[in-house]
């Protein structure tokens, strides 16, 4: 019999789903720091054979950049799981490890002045305890450690961005500048446009506000999402979840 740590969990999808996955909070616990963070050894495997089940409907949807969501996704492996990427909430979309997927990229967005990275350097040198982390085309202030800083570091964001092609979003004791032109559910409908998604019911887990739009654009192509701690209480649960799914799968 089947054994079920999470009985309030989400029912199990049938074999025609596409998962599209949020990394930190979802699959991995938040860490102090974003360089932080452990990946449990067995996500790795679990993507890959998830990957193998649903004809390689599985996308990791994040807002890291492309190659540190490759990195922890691949965790001690050699290679990187056969999975999708839509990296930096969607403005990266990478389907190079699935094999003979055609997705192509998504119209260019536009990269921040440099003139705004050099702010934010100084603006987090003045500051002790906030933290800078670069993507291609934006950054994070992170405040975990002096969140007293919060409000403050989120005025900066909005100074720079007013009038802008870019956006400031609210993420976990952190605040993001990013362009306005994408977010993680315009990256899930380009991709749910192309095989291997195309024509499968999507579901998006996540959990945070930046994961809604995920969601919500699932719920439009007929899908569901899912969202911590509403659905589950953490990423324990959804990793038991996904293995659930994974024990059905033929081997």
């Amino acid at each position: 019999m089947e054994h079920n740590a999470f009985p309030d969990s989400p029912p199990l999808p049938q074999r025609d789903a596409a998962l599209f996955l949020d990394l930190d909070g979802t699959l991995l616990e938040i860490a102090p720091r974003p360089d932080a963070v452990v990946v449990p050894p067995q996500l790795p495997p679990l993507l890959a054979r998830l990957s193998a089940g649903l004809g390689g409907a599985v996308a990791i949807v994040t807002g890291r950049g492309l190659e540190v969501a490759r990195a922890l996704t691949r965790g001690g492996l050699a290679g990187t799981p056969p999975i999708a990427f839509a990296a930096e909430h969607g403005t990266i979309i990478d389907a190079s490890a699935l094999p003979g997927a055609a997705i192509p990229p998504m119209p260019p967005p536009p990269f921040p002045p440099e003139a705004w990275r050099a702010a934010a350097e100084a603006f987090v040198e003045a500051r002790p305890g906030l933290l800078l982390e670069e993507k291609k085309h934006g950054f994070v202030l992170h405040f975990r450690a002096v969140p007293e800083r919060g409000e403050e570091t989120a005025a900066f964001l909005h100074g720079l961005a007013a009038g802008s092609e870019f956006q400031v979003l609210p993420a976990h004791a952190a605040a993001e500048l990013r362009p306005r032109a994408t977010d993680k559910g315009v990256a899930v409908s380009w991709l749910m446009r192309h095989p291997p998604f195309a024509g499968r019911v999507p579901i998006f887990i996540g959990d945070d506000v930046t994961d809604e739009f995920g969601i919500e654009a699932c719920k439009a192509l007929g899908g569901t999402g899912y969202r911590i701690p509403r659905d589950f209480p953490g990423p324990a649960a959804v990793l038991h979840w996904l293995g659930r799914i994974a024990e059905r799968m033929p081997a």
